[in-house]
């Protein structure tokens, strides 16, 4: 029996242990080789995140893959949306990025890019992992690719990003606070939001290979918020170590997540005629104040499990425009992309800015958030959660604590071995009061 890899974001683990150790990934790269190749020579393009073992995992994918026929081209460290972006652009079979997004440098990862730009579909998955597991596979192709390094193919991904505002100086005069997190848009944010007009105040831009997301907080980055109220910043914007997540704080120092961006974008989009399907999709993370807020402009909010790839299924399935994560993950298909983008989102934060010309508090005032707790629970294992009795008395408990118009939701992380409690309602020190309690009992039940 094979083991499960892929989880909602590809592949994720613990550099240099298993799955990431080069031999297996070595395997990895000749079963996606197989399933992708389809016995043609093909090219794949991979790029990567600051992370030291991003080198070690890019080799022995590349080895993988060339035995297979793949000709590899290496754009070096470069975001997950840029990549998925470049694979369309220069009309590769596969695009793979190497990171693990918003994890400690510790962690790696592999997300697979079709030609089409999307994550592949979950039958090439599974067939990618019997494959990579089996213990014999079929005899490699003859003919062996070739490995071409040029970073050159980047400025494609920059050119459309600008293209995005034609070019113009949106945030001309605007002083931005960029939080790179030491990862993939180190370089790529100030260049890009430079090129826009912003004077531009940089974080966290200086790589060494172990610093990445060192410090990260995905819904309230203190240090962006003390810098911004520090330097008078029009805004403030952090990107997680991929590079497709974007939040911001405002320039009263208030955190916009991705539940206000989607508020806003909607309301935006709606007044251009851009909001198809009348609907925006989240998860069922969404603040309920997302939910109110859509509602007062006649918008549903589709709700999806936790990931974006869910999110991306749905906004495919029924022709929606605009959907995202509370985590800043935001999908946009008014321009041709396919995946989230950091880069991008705040590029059209920063154009409604201009068009409305209000400051970011003003517009992020079309939702009010309701309190909400999460809290993580290191697990060493994940059984249904559903099917532990103390655990699911606890949340009864809370339930009718907590009252009518509240919510409890009870998860795993689909990356982390973390069980995730979330309880929202109109009493700050209530949910949290109960979501501890459930996470105490969550603690103690698994072990």
């Amino acid at each position: 029996m094979t083991e499960k890899l892929f989880g909602t974001d590809g592949i994720r683990g613990v550099a240099n242990e298993f799955p990431l150790t080069p031999e297996f990934i070595a395997r990895l790269g000749s079963a996606i080789g197989q399933v992708l190749g389809r016995g043609e020579r093909a090219l794949a393009l991979i790029g990567r995140d600051t992370r030291q073992s991003g080198a070690m995992i890019e080799h022995a994918l590349a080895a993988g893959l060339m035995a297979r026929g793949f000709d590899t081209l290496h754009v070096g460290v470069l975001t997950t949306p840029g990549i998925a972006y470049l694979t369309r652009r220069l009309g590769a079979r596969c695009g793979i990025s190497i990171s693990a997004s918003h994890n400690p440098f510790e962690d790696n990862g592999i997300k697979v890019f079709g030609a089409d730009g999307f994550k592949i579909p979950d039958a090439h998955e599974n067939e990618i992992e019997t494959l990579a597991q089996t213990a014999s596979q079929a005899q490699a192709n003859a003919a062996i690719g070739q490995r071409r390094d040029d970073e050159a193919p980047i400025t494609h991904y920059i050119e459309f990003l600008l293209d995005a505002v034609q070019r113009q100086p949106i945030l001309r005069g605007k002083r931005v606070v960029i939080d790179c997190n030491n990862g993939a848009t180190f370089e790529l944010a100030q260049r890009v939001l430079s090129a826009l007009g912003a004077q531009t105040i940089a974080l966290n831009d200086q790589p060494d290979g172990v610093n990445i997301n060192r410090g990260y907080d995905a819904l309230e980055p203190k240090v962006l918020r003390e810098t911004v109220l520090r330097e008078r910043a029009d805004f403030g914007v952090q990107f997680d170590g991929d590079g497709d997540r974007a939040v911001f704080v405002d320039e009263r120092g208030n955190y916009v997540d991705g539940d206000f961006v989607l508020a806003m974008l909607a309301r935006d989009f709606q007044t251009r005629g851009k909001l198809n399907h009348r609907a925006v999709v989240s998860t069922v993370m969404a603040n309920v104040g997302l939910e109110k807020s859509l509602r007062e402009i006649g918008v549903a909010l589709e709700r999806t499990a936790v990931g974006d790839r869910w999110v991306t299924e749905r906004m495919r399935a029924t022709g929606a425009v605009i959907g995202g994560e509370q985590s800043g993950h935001i999908v946009l298909f008014d321009g041709g992309h396919t995946t989230g983008d950091g880069l991008y989102t705040a590029i059209r934060v920063a154009e409604l800015l201009a068009r409305r010309g209000e400051p970011l508090s003003a517009l992020a005032a079309c939702m009010e958030k309701y309190p909400q707790v999460l809290v993580n629970v290191r697990v060493p294992r994940k059984p249904p959660l559903e099917q532990i009795p103390q655990i699911q008395t606890q949340v009864e408990q809370a339930r009718a604590t907590l009252g009518d118009g509240s919510r409890i939701l009870l998860r795993y992380s689909g990356t982390e071995n973390l069980a995730r409690v979330m309880s929202e309602g109109s009493d700050a020190r209530l949910i949290e009061r109960e979501a501890n309690a459930i996470a105490a009992v969550i603690q103690e039940t698994i072990t």
